[in-house]
């Protein structure tokens, strides 16, 4: 039972990265290897990579999908004023009630409303779940709020 949900959950990751106009390669990537790609939204520029599967990164995604039965299908890194650095870690939740609301696009152009748990890396006790909103450019993922 949990690994058929699992196999759906990653379904309803791959319908989540096509709603959010994810660049193809990513999409098929993910859906292939089960690779998560990090947008790390800098000042000065939005560089996308694949997480390395033996980086600290990906055990803290592995973490976070087994201590919370998620499955997490891209990460955005960015650093907010008076919050600090975080990580978006991009989810599908375990409760097929949820899925529906787990992406919709926004009525501002370019936005989406996704679920999410929220890493503080400086203060990791306030980190959380709940939604975020993602400017989508380009195939880009960039959290805004």
């Amino acid at each position: 039972m949990i690994a058929q949900q699992s196999v759906r959950q990653k379904d309803i990751a791959t319908w989540a990265l096509c709603k959010l106009n994810v660049s193809m390669p990513y999409i098929l990537d993910f859906e292939a290897h089960d690779n998560v790609y990090l947008f790390d939204c800098d000042c000065d520029r939005n560089n996308i990579q694949r997480i390395s599967p033996n980086s600290e990164l990906m055990v803290k995604i592995r973490e976070i999908e087994k201590a919370r039965n998620l499955k997490i299908y891209a990460v955005t890194h960015d650093y907010m004023p008076y919050v600090g650095e975080m990580y978006s870690f991009l989810c599908i939740s375990p409760y097929q009630a949820d899925w529906d609301s787990m992406v919709n696009l926004t009525a501002i152009k370019h936005h989406a409303r996704v679920y999410a748990y929220v890493y503080n890396v400086y203060s990791p006790e306030c980190s959380e779940s709940g939604f975020v909103v993602l400017r989508i450019t380009g195939g880009k993922l960039v959290r805004v709020g």
